[in-house]
């Protein structure tokens, strides 16, 4: 099957979105903040079913609940599902509301997720917060802000952990040899590079 990836820059605090398409019909990897993602599905004429969320911050999922009305399935690790309607998602410290919302579904660590049989692996990856995960797929590594070009997530936020972000990012390296890092903030990357070239690690 022809999976297309697409990469949406979304608001002022430079979050990146992806969309995995399929024909007409995509899943998001997270949805960043403003219009930018429907905006760019409604131009591409995308249907997008699901958007899967990396971690429960406010400048991931500012979108979700404007999409969740168009019909998009939100889902996110059960750790991390109460940011989506409480303020632990941070936008408070930033001065950003908003608007919450209730996942569709929720998802832990070894599950695999399916789109039209295109499939995210589930891997929990705490530390930048506690329900942080990364999708592999065929693709590549959708990392959220556990892992950068160049950099590693922070771990001063509410229920940040750096220990916990030092064992994730030893479990990420294990899982793949190598493989594109599509990460939510910054440039893409690959798996190989960072392990050669991150300072933080």
């Amino acid at each position: 099957m022809d999976f297309k990836l697409h990469r949406i820059f979304t608001g002022r605090m430079g979050s990146n979105a992806y969309l995995v398409s399929f024909g007409s019909l995509a899943a998001a990897i997270d949805a960043g903040m403003g219009s930018a993602l429907a905006d760019y599905a409604e131009k591409n004429k995308l249907k997008i079913e699901m958007c899967l969320l990396t971690h429960g911050h406010f400048d991931h999922i500012g979108a979700c609940a404007e999409l969740q009305r168009r019909g998009t399935k939100i889902g996110i690790s059960e750790k991390d599902a109460d940011k989506l309607y409480t303020g632990n998602n941070l936008g408070g410290e930033f001065g950003v509301e908003t608007e919450p919302l209730q996942p569709d579904f929720t998802f832990r660590g070894g599950e695999e997720i399916d789109f039209h049989g295109f499939s995210f692996r589930v891997l929990e990856t705490p530390g930048h917060s506690a329900g942080s995960v990364c999708f592999l797929t065929p693709l590549g590594i959708f990392s959220g802000d556990t892992l950068f070009c160049g950099g590693v997530g922070r771990t001063d936020f509410y229920d940040g952990d750096p220990d916990a972000l030092s064992a994730s990012l030893a479990a990420l390296f294990a899982a793949e040899e190598d493989a594109p890092v599509y990460p939510g903030h910054g440039f893409s990357t690959t798996l190989k590079r960072e392990k050669e070239t991150n300072p933080y690690l």
